[in-house]
């Protein structure tokens, strides 16, 4: 036991948190037909066949070999003689902090897959893999080539590592073509591991000291090991290839869209699982995790005087403090390591129909990062029977990897050759890679010739370059209207069967091309413009759109045909002269006591009406003709520029109007602003009580004596209040001639004037208004309406 630990602290120093090593292939990513690229990308569905078996072992063999620190050329070098030599000076220059080297190995022991309902791809393979990963510092190379003495006062760490892994990966894939556009994958796994070794914590240092030279060291180690420690052994029988209680999973997952005829994307994740480790593991830790140990060196006396007997006992003692220190005990559990997850992101460009161009971005996480790689390639399909990529990658340090590879179909038989960098194969000596990956498929149900990939046969296919639909037999219907582009007059735009494929958006029957207004249905007659009010005049031109008219007009209509238009007709639908703003003229005749017509003048357009002068009798009688006059109960006559009031006679059937020649600045003024004084409550209710309890005698301008109390408490409160005024407004009701009602108004409004004056109020403090029947408050028809309507107002104002 005690030499194994020893021979693996020697061997590998102590071992880091590694996973396995990883497939990469990255020239075979873009090569379309052959089925072992789902292992990079499970949707990725084979465009080849419908059927493909691998050969057992021979349908895959993949070999990759990587050192990230150094070529062989860096280290042999020949002299002028040819004869060799190390140059470790410049080994060391080519190495980074730390370098790996790397060692991967795949053989598919079965596989095959086939498609199902054209948009389905279901798979399944059986692969063995074996990968090694060796982890190796630039401090440690340093240490061996310049020795501790070059080095002093630094901490040189150690940290080797090696990952060792064998398993057998079961896996069950599923691809489907969701739509045109997106394909999307999926693989589910099942691993049955074989052998593993697994540094889980390590922590090595050397520091030489400036001062005295005396080395100390440190040392913390967890290594996990199945199936190759003490307790196992490596025997081919049934046990050994399917009992060992070694058992994981994993899935892939992978996605492609192709955004147009020329670019597609695709991205995948591999290798997401890990495998737990329970058969014959065998583990070792440091016994002392934080312990050092100091060597001071050998005494120079005894090397003089060649005493070998204390010199074997110094060493002895050198030993055995060694081992106390370091010793690493040994333990049986079981672990659990995760698998080297891949990622991959990928673009392709379609340069012709059998011509594109990828670029794929490459990352593999282990110690605890992930390492990067970029590739580029150009992917042609020869022919039928040969497709070839040639790529250009750069990845682990590495950058002269030139890739190549092909794929040859004879019948159903198809063998690919697939290499990331072919002068790794060529000149091993001057690359960092060595990459191979070849095998054998049979394919059938290989997909009939079709150059466009409409998915019709070339045979079929009356485009054959060009990709189409099965409805036109191959040909293309790039706006999806139901036309052959071939027959199509409009091919970029959806359109019409009847129209040769041109669209008609409004569908008035117009083609869009020709349709003035395509989004309005319309009349032919107007290029596929609207009328919809039918006024022959088009709704763009039509300034009333919704209301037939008449095209002089511009479309808006004149609907009693007096040649003014309704929207500026005051009387739409009787017909009148422009100059009266289309309304009918109202004719006022100045007439006799008998009827006779003295004089005519025509209304104005304010309905009034003008007179040079008019007679000197007491009242002048008129006669009103024209349409809805029978509502008119007063006019305004405008004699010698002096305006003047008619009002209507009720009792005279031919309409007679009867003026007052009164001058209307000494009748009521009912227009002018009169501002009320804000009364308090008390106040308010002595000028309520006066007006409520004002009575005269029936038809005349008496005042009753039973208002004098009321009337006198108003007198009082006015005596107060000097800067008062009183608006006295006279109303009857409309029983009696209009004349002799605006006169018994007057009268009764004067009459409160005249009795207030009397109780010393100075009579300019009093605006006196009358108006007849011409303001009632209430029906004149009932009796109690009447009532209300015989009525003097008063109001204080300022």
């Amino acid at each position: 036991m005690k030499k194994i630990s020893y021979f693996l602290l020697t061997l590998t120093g102590l071992l880091s948190n590694y996973k396995s090593s990883a497939q990469q292939d990255l020239t075979l990513y873009n090569m379309e037909v052959v089925p072992q690229r789902m292992s990079a990308n499970p949707a990725f569905i084979p465009s080849y066949s419908k059927i493909n078996i691998g050969l057992p072992v021979l349908s895959s063999q993949y070999l990759n070999v990587n050192n990230s620190g150094f070529k062989y050329s860096d280290l042999i070098k020949h002299r002028a003689d040819d004869s060799l030599y190390a140059d470790y000076g410049n080994m060391l220059s080519k190495l980074a902090k730390n370098n790996y080297l790397s060692v991967a190995y795949r053989t598919d022991l079965l596989s095959f897959g086939f498609i199902v309902k054209e948009k389905n791809y279901w798979s399944f393979n059986v692969t063995e893999k074996a990968d090694l990963r060796f982890r190796y510092p630039k401090s440690f190379m340093e240490f061996i080539w310049k020795g501790n003495g070059a080095l002093l006062g630094q901490d040189l760490n150690f940290n080797f590592g090696v990952n060792f892994t064998h398993y057998r990966e079961y896996a069950l894939g599923y691809a489907r073509q969701i739509n045109d556009k997106l394909t999307i994958g999926g693989k589910l796994k099942y691993l049955y591991g074989m052998e593993n070794v697994w540094t889980e914590k390590s922590d090595v240092t050397l520091t030489t000291d400036p001062n005295y030279f005396a080395i100390t060291a440190k040392s913390n180690i967890i290594i996990n090991t199945s199936g190759v420690g003490s307790n196992s052994s490596i025997n081919i029988n049934k046990d050994y290839l399917f009992k060992k209680k070694n058992n994981g999973a994993g899935i892939d997952l992978g996605g492609v869209y192709k955004l147009n005829d020329k670019f597609t994307f695709s991205a995948s994740v591999i290798d997401l699982g890990f495998i737990k480790w329970a058969d014959a593991t065998t583990n070792y830790q440091s016994h002392n995790a934080n312990g050092t140990f100091t060597y001071n060196g050998v005494a120079l006396n005894q090397v003089i005087n060649k005493d070998s007997t204390n010199l074997a006992n110094t060493f002895k003692a050198v030993g055995d403090s060694l081992n106390k220190q370091f010793k690493i005990d040994t333990v049986h559990h079981s672990y659990t390591t995760k698998l080297s997850t891949q990622i991959y992101l990928g673009g392709k460009y379609n340069i012709t129909e059998k011509i594109n161009a990828g670029l794929l971005f490459y990352g593999q996480i282990f110690d605890k990062s992930i390492h990067p790689g970029v590739a580029v390639s150009y992917n042609q399909k020869v022919a039928r029977w040969l497709n070839f990529s040639v790529s250009y990658s750069i990845f682990n340090r590495s950058y002269n990897n030139v890739g190549l590879g092909f794929a040859l179909n004879a019948g159903p038989v198809q063998w690919y050759l697939v290499s990331d960098n072919i002068l790794g194969v060529i000149f091993p000596q001057n690359a960092k890679d060595l990459h191979v990956h070849t095998g054998i498929n049979l394919t059938f149900g290989r997909k009939p010739l079709d150059r466009d990939k409409d998915g019709i046969p070339d045979k079929k296919d009356e485009c054959p370059d060009v990709f189409g639909i099965l409805e036109f037999n191959g040909c293309p219907d790039r706006d999806g209207d139901h036309v052959a582009d071939k027959n199509d007059i409009c091919p970029d735009v959806p359109g019409l069967p009847q129209f040769n494929g041109c669209p008609d958006r409004d569908g008035d029957g117009i083609v869009d091309s020709q349709d003035i207004c395509p989004d309005d249905p319309g009349l032919p007659e107007f290029n596929g413009c609207p009328d919809k009010d039918g006024d022959k005049v088009m709704d763009k031109e039509d300034e009333c759109p919704d209301v037939p008219g008449l095209g002089q007009f511009k479309g808006c209509p004149d609907r009693d045909g007096d040649g003014v238009q309704d929207k500026v007709d005051q009387c739409p639908d009787k017909p009148g002269p422009a100059s009266n703003d289309g309304c009918p003229e109202k004719k006022l005749f100045l007439i006799d006591a008998q009827g006779n017509k003295l004089r005519t003048v025509v209304a104005n357009k304010d309905g009034s009406f003008n007179f040079d002068e008019l007679p000197a009798d007491e009242s002048v009688i008129f006669k009103l003709e024209g349409e809805d006059t029978g509502n008119i109960e007063e006019l305004k006559i405008i004699v010698g520029g002096i305006s003047k009031r008619a009002v209507r006679d009720n009792t005279d059937k031919y309409f007679r109007f009867i003026v007052l020649k009164t001058d209307t600045n000494k009748m009521g003024k009912e227009n002018e602003q009169d501002v009320a004084i804000k009364l308090n409550k008390q106040e308010a209710e002595i000028l309520k009580k006066a007006f409520s309890n004002l009575e005269f005698a029936m038809a005349k301008d008496i005042i009753k004596p039973e208002s004098f109390a009321s009337l006198d408490e108003l007198a009082g409160l006015m005596a107060k209040k000097p800067n008062w005024k009183l608006k006295i407004s006279g109303h009857t009701d409309n029983q009696g001639k209009a004349i002799t009602n605006l006169k018994l108004s007057q009268k009764r409004a004067e009459a409160v004037k005249k009795y207030l004056v009397s109780k010393g109020i100075a009579a300019d403090r009093f605006k006196v208004e009358w108006f007849g029947a011409t303001k009632p408050i209430a029906d004149n028809k009932t009796e109690a309406g009447r009532q209300k309507n015989r009525r003097v107002e008063m109001l204080i104002i300022e």
